[in-house]
C-alpha cells in the first residue's frame, strides 16, 4: 500500500518547516512565522505534487466543529422519508458538511438508542423525525441541555420545526372524492402511532359530516404500516355487503398495497372502485393508474429544516424558527372520471 504523503513531506519538497506548511495550509497570518508569496507558492506546488490531503479529523478538532450533521429518520421503508432525506442531504452536503443518518424503525426502543448515539457523537447539529417524542423526557431533557442546534420535522413547542400543511392536504382530497360523487368512501389507516394521522382522519370524519353523510365505522380500517397490511385492510373493505366506491390510504405506500387487492379481485381503477393516496411519492405517477394524492413537499422539508439549522449556526439567539409547507392536491387517473352513483 502506498504511504499517504504527510506535512513532513510536503515540507521537506518545499524546503520549508513544518510549521510554515501548517501556517501555510491553515491560512494563518499572525506574524510569528513571515511566510513570503513565493514560500506559499512553494508550499501549495508542493502540496499538488505531492497529492497531500489534510486529515479533515484533526482540522475538525483544531477547529472545534466536525461539520457533520446528525439526521434521525424513522424508517427506511417508506420512499417519503428518502424525499426529505434527500432534500436535507442537499443543503448540507452544498455548506460542505456531513451528513451521519440514523433510522429508527418505527420502533420506540430502538428510536432510543438513536437518540442516545446521536448525542453521544461530535455533532454540529442535529435534524430529527421522531415518531416517539412524548415518550423521551429525559432525551428532550438532554437535547435542551445541548449547546448545538437541533432542528425537528414536527411541530415542537419553543424549537426550530418545519411540518407539511397536512389538514389543508387532507381537506382537499376529501373535497375532490366528495365532488365526484362519493358517498362511501373507505378509509385506511395504517402507522405505527395514531397521532401521526390523527389530522387526516379527523379531516375524513368532518367532511362526511358536512356532506350530510353518514359515518360508517365499517368504512375506517386500523392496520399495521406496511404494503401487505394495506392490501388485507383493502380486501377487508370490498368484502362489505356495501363496499366502498372509492377507497383514500393514509399515505402513497398503503395505496400500492390497496392497487394489489383491488387488480387481485379483478376491479378496475376507478370504474368499479377510486383510490387515492397522500404524500405523492416519485412512484405514485407510475402505478396502473396513476395515483391521486395529496403531494407532501418531501424534498423542501428536509432543505428547509437544514436551512433552519445552518441559520442557528449563524444567529444562535434568533427567535425559533417555525414554518408550515402548503400542500397540494395531485388529480390522477386513480380517481377521475368515477360514476358512483351506482353504488352509493
Amino acid at each position: 500500500m502506498t504511504k499517504r504523503p504527510t506535512q513532513a513531506d510536503v515540507a521537506q519538497l518545499a524546503g520549508v518547516s513544518r510549521a510554515t506548511v501548517s501556517y501555510v495550509l491553515n491560512d494563518r497570518t499572525d506574524g510569528r512565522i513571515p511566510i513570503t508569496d513565493q514560500t506559499r507558492q512553494r508550499v501549495l506546488d508542493a502540496v499538488a505534487a505531492l497529492g497531500y490531503e489534510p486529515n479533515a479529523l484533526a482540522r475538525s478538532l483544531r477547529a472545534g466543529t466536525s461539520r457533520t450533521v446528525g439526521f434521525l429518520m424513522p424508517a427506511v421503508h417508506n420512499p417519503h422519508y428518502w424525499s426529505i432525506l434527500d432534500g436535507a442531504e442537499e443543503e448540507i452536503s452544498a455548506r460542505g458538511y456531513h451528513l451521519l443518518l440514523m433510522t429508527a424503525n418505527l420502533d420506540a426502543e430502538r428510536e432510543r438508542r438513536c437518540l442516545g448515539s446521536l448525542f453521544q457523537q461530535r455533532l454540529d447539529g442535529l435534524i430529527l423525525m421522531p415518531t416517539f417524542i412524548d415518550k423521551f423526557a429525559d432525551e428532550m431533557e438532554m437535547l435542551s441541555e445541548r449547546t448545538s442546534p437541533v432542528v425537528f420535522i414536527t411541530p415542537v413547542e419553543g424549537a426550530d420545526w418545519v411540518f407539511p400543511d397536512i389538514r389543508a392536504g387532507a381537506e382537499a382530497m376529501m373535497e375532490h372524492l366528495l365532488r365526484l360523487g362519493h358517498k362511501r368512501i373507505g378509509f385506511i389507516n395504517g402507522v405505527a402511532r395514531r397521532h401521526l394521522s390523527q389530522t387526516r382522519e379527523v379531516v375524513y370524519l368532518e367532511k362526511l359530516q358536512e356532506a350530510h353523510l353518514s359515518v360508517d365505522e365499517q368504512l375506517i380500517v386500523r392496520c399495521g404500516h406496511l404494503v401487505r397490511d394495506a392490501c388485507e385492510a383493502a380486501h377487508s373493505l370490498l368484502d362489505l355487503p356495501d363496499p366502498p366506491t372509492a377507497i383514500w390510504t393514509v399515505n402513497d405506500l398503503l395505496a400500492i398495497g390497496a392497487l394489489c387487492a383491488i387488480h387481485a379481485r379483478g376491479l378496475r381503477i376507478p370504474e368499479d372502485v377510486a383510490l387515492a393516496g397522500f404524500d405523492d411519492i416519485e412512484l405514485a405517477q407510475h402505478l396502473y393508474p396513476p395515483l391521486t394524492t395529496a403531494q407532501m413537499p418531501a424534498h423542501q422539508l428536509g432543505r428547509r429544516a437544514a436551512e433552519f439549522l445552518f441559520e442557528r449556526f449563524a444567529n444562535p439567539r434568533h427567535e425559533p424558527m417555525q414554518e408550515v409547507l402548503p400542500m397540494q392536491l395531485v388529480v390522477r387517473q386513480s380517481t377521475t372520471g368515477i360514476a358512483a352513483s351506482g353504488r352509493s
